[in-house]
């Protein structure tokens, strides 16, 4: 059995983060499919609570919920001599990373399900989402300038926390904004998140990530199904 293992699906953005953690950290895993339909007896012995992906295993030992992985890659392994840890060595710069990885999750990624969820709503619900969405991003704008300072990321030069926790919005914000028919409007009210979303599209782990053609089909066939019964 390999040292650390991953229970994973595909299409999953929680998933996702957990794989960039280990890319940027330079860990070497075993990834382990799950199928959510048919729970596996490991899936449900590695996270009896929610029974859900993603369940990092290491020696043996579970850790599961995105956030949680994230951070206990960060401080098991070491940097790579060509990268840097994901969370600043600070007190204070930590708990901002953490603060702001919170808001990520609470109201950047809500607010992305939400606007999935009017796919099939009026136009008046669907634009309301829409804003939602916009001015969740708006705040988030406001702290890529105040944390990553001139750098590309949240990081600063270099990806942390927070920017594994959104890069997901890489593979899946393009095939929403397809089913919805709305556009984010980064160029007028988000360039410096435009600039972000470059800058990952740039990076070595957006190869990581499936293609919003691929999340676009599984939204249609497997997502807005499920939103539909």
């Amino acid at each position: 059995m390999a040292e650390v293992q991953l229970l994973s699906t595909w299409a999953s953005a929680f998933v996702m983060r957990a794989e960039v953690a280990l890319a940027l950290k330079g860990v070497h895993y075993e990834k382990l499919p799950q199928d959510l339909g048919n729970k596996s007896e490991l899936l449900l012995k590695s996270n009896p609570v929610y029974k859900k992906v993603p369940v990092l295993l290491h020696n043996g030992r579970s850790v599961c919920e995105s956030s949680i992985i994230v951070q206990y890659v960060d401080e098991t392994w070491p940097a790579p001599k060509d990268g840097a840890d994901l969370l600043p060595s600070d007190p204070y710069g930590k708990a901002m990373a953490r603060f702001w990885a919170d808001y990520v999750d609470k109201k950047v990624f809500d607010g992305a399900l939400g606007l999935l969820r009017s796919v099939k709503k009026g136009e008046e619900e669907k634009k309301a989402a829409w804003e939602n969405m916009v001015s969740g991003m708006e705040t988030l704008e406001s702290a890529l300038a105040e944390i990553g300072g001139e750098g590309h990321f949240f990081g600063g030069e270099s990806m942390g926390l927070v920017d594994v926790m959104l890069v997901p919005l890489l593979a899946w914000l393009p095939a929403i904004e397809e089913q919805v028919g709305l556009q984010i409007p980064f160029a007028d009210r988000l360039p410096r998140l435009e600039e972000w979303f470059a800058a990952c599209r740039a990076h070595d782990v957006a190869s990581l990530l499936p293609s919003s053609a691929k999340i676009s089909d599984f939204i249609t066939h497997i997502l807005l199904p499920r939103f539909s019964s």
